[in-house]
């Protein structure tokens, strides 16, 4: 059986991601074929009875009578599109019959989004309608949330100025919440933003103790509607308010709490507890300690194996040419050196027993990789597979709390025929902020100090980013923008956060034990004790510096020596023979940049072969047709 580099359960995630993404695919056909096949679907509206039945938190029980002549010769009904922009929320969407050409009053009918502003109600069957009338009956609440409400005043769109079709006979009726000021209502006929100065052609009764406004029209031509502004006492009416949604926000925040939990109660054993070297613990080579800090294989651990050989005498570097520099080798590797350091080494003089990094160039990286997979394949087991299983799971859980909260709030909220899957691709940021959360929790130990700080600051800027994506994405028609970004927010957190579940294994960190005392000692390590080391051993300095680049602690290697006197590398091989220390350590630098490019340099791939116009818009206080809440539009089809 193969043993993968990268953990298994990441492949069952990406099978997850290519199942929803399937399935989005499919309902996106679906719906846009059942949505877009035009043809002649004229038609015209010769009754609109609607009726406003309003309450003090701007909660509007509305009651649609539409009845439809088709004259479309391919007509086979009808589009409602509701408008939700500013702030509005439309739910309990049903529709029913009242005059049907099979009589009875059940008539087919389904609520979807074409517009991320709008809910639309597809209502009619497939069966031609030319030259017939069917009458409908709508009803849906229509809430407003917008705070300009608090001021007072209420722009209404009772008859939108989105209909494509003359409306014969329109009938508004308002049922209005106490604290009405008498007189303040303002009515406006005509086209979307067309300039009126409005009138006051309306009735007003008083109906159970409520005052009623009616107002009937004759001939409404096509994309012009109907508008109120009225005013109410302050305190009279404020924005409605719907906690549902924010029940969603806090099962995203009880997640976060449950995975803290886990973590402490199942996953919290095996902490570091540093034991500090002055030398690699167990003589382990720099390349698998380069893995073991962070759980990744990077080209410059495999460099550093050169300088490691080049330490015990297998290799000498010639460094007149730090651009090019030469490897030179002195003897073979013994037969106890692990299989990596074997494949590598022969990699690097299978040509001869020089070679310099132009050698290397568009040649090598097949080694690297073997390499790669070899330190890979004998470092398995590093983390508890349980800690890794239980934090996918709860990152995919988070995932699909955005991703399922739309759908369920669709079904339980607006209407249940309206199935929106494209929530789910919430799963695709999810999985790339679990990665990019995983990667920067297996560099913490490698980071320098400050750098956690800024990459944890780079994770929050990505939460957000992902939120504020997905919060436009997933139309406001479904959820309102508070509560949606909130619950991106809290959802894609308790991803991040499920990372911190994935737990070592004990024989894993008792060697970070010793890599982290080792790494520890090269950052603090005083004076006197470098120079006694030295003393024994003039060669140290040279002897942990591999070490130090793999565990990107080199910079500080280096400062500590800047004042103590280091002889030349025993492997260095130049024609200047007044090298000081300073000019040393920038040969080696520069040195390592072009043997890590020629290690990893590939070929070019160049020579491969590469595989609807809606009206009746809301949200301002009138002064003109259809600059109010409500209304929207109709369309044939």
């Amino acid at each position: 059986m193969k043993k993968w580099a990268v953990r298994p359960p990441l492949y069952a995630l990406f099978a997850l991601l290519a199942v929803c993404a399937a399935i989005c695919a499919f309902y996106g056909t679906v719906t846009a074929d059942a949505s877009t096949a035009y043809g002649d679907y004229r038609f015209e509206i010769d009754g609109f009875d609607v009726t406003y039945d309003i309450a003090e938190n701007c909660e509007i029980q509305v009651t649609e009578i539409i009845k439809i002549n088709y004259l479309g010769i391919n007509s086979t009904g009808f589009l409602r599109d509701i408008p939700t922009d500013a702030g509005a929320q439309v739910k309990n969407v049903s529709v029913e019959g009242v005059d049907l050409l099979a009589g009875g009053t059940h008539v087919p009918y389904e609520v979807k989004i074409e517009d991320n502003d709008f809910i639309t109600v597809d209502i009619g069957d497939t069966i031609g309608k030319y030259g017939h009338s069917e009458t409908y009956k709508i009803s849906y609440l229509y809430c407003i949330a917008n705070t300009t409400i608090n001021s007072g005043k209420l722009s209404l769109d009772p008859i939108g100025t989105g209909f494509e079709c003359n409306i014969n006979r329109a009938s508004v009726k308002l049922i209005l919440p106490a604290g009405y000021v008498d007189g303040s209502a303002i009515r406006y006929v005509g086209a979307n933003g067309a300039d009126s100065t409005g009138d006051r052609n309306y009735t007003v009764s008083t109906e159970n103790g409520r005052t009623v406004i009616k107002t009937d029209y004759e001939g409404l031509g096509k994309y012009e509607g109907i508008t109120f502004d009225l005013e109410f006492e302050k305190g009279a009416i404020k924005p409605y308010f719907d906690f549902i949604p924010y029940l969603y926000v806090i099962a995203a925040a009880a997640l976060i709490v449950i995975i803290i939990c886990v973590k402490l109660l199942f996953f919290s054993k095996n902490n570091l507890t540093p034991v500090v070297n002055f030398e690699a613990p167990d003589g382990m080579d720099p390349l698998l300690m380069g893995k073991l800090i962070d759980n990744k294989v990077n080209s410059g651990d495999v460099t550093a194996l050169i300088f490691y050989w080049a330490d015990k005498g297998y290799l000498s570097i010639n460094l007149d040419d730090k651009d090019n520099p030469m490897l030179i080798k002195i003897k073979n590797l013994p037969a106890t050196a692990q299989n990596y350091e074997q494949t590598v080494f022969s990699g690097l003089f299978r040509g001869g027993d020089a070679v310099t990094t132009n050698d290397l160039r568009y040649v090598f990286y097949p080694t690297f990789e073997r390499a790669t997979a070899l330190v890979n394949e004998q470092s398995q087991g590093l983390f508890m597979s349980s800690s890794i299983g239980v934090s996918i799971i709860f990152a995919i859980l988070g995932g699909l709390l955005i991703g399922l909260a739309p759908l369920l709030f669709g079904l339980l909220s607006v209407s249940s025929s309206l199935i929106y899957f494209y929530g789910l691709i919430a799963l695709i940021p999810a999985l790339v902020l679990y990665g990019v959360t995983e990667s920067i929790a297996y560099n913490r130990l490698k980071n320098k100090g400050g750098k956690t700080a800024l990459y944890i600051g780079l994770t929050a800027l990505a939460i957000l980013v992902c939120s504020a994506v997905f919060t436009a994405v997933i139309p406001g028609s479904l959820m309102p923008l508070v509560p949606k970004f909130l619950l991106c927010v809290t959802s894609f957190s308790a991803v991040a956060a499920s990372v911190g579940i994935i737990s070592r294994t004990r024989e894993y960190t008792e060697r970070l034990n010793g890599i982290v005392g080792f790494r520890n000692f090269i950052i603090y390590a005083e004076k006197d004790r470098l120079e006694a080391l030295l003393e024994s051993d003039p060669q140290y300095y040279y002897h942990v510096l591999p070490y130090a680049q793999v565990l990107n602690v080199s910079d500080k290697w280096e400062e500590k020596f800047k004042d103590i006197t280091v002889a030349p590398p025993a492997w260095a091989i130049s024609s200047d023979s007044m090298l000081d220390f300073v000019i040393l350590n920038s040969l080696i630098r520069r040195s390592t940049i072009s043997i890590t490019t020629g290690m990893i340099s590939r070929p070019s791939s160049s020579g491969r072969n590469s595989g609807g116009g809606f009206g009746g818009f809301g949200g301002s206080f009138g002064g003109s047709s259809g600059g109010g809440f409500g209304g929207g539009g109709g369309r044939g089809r």
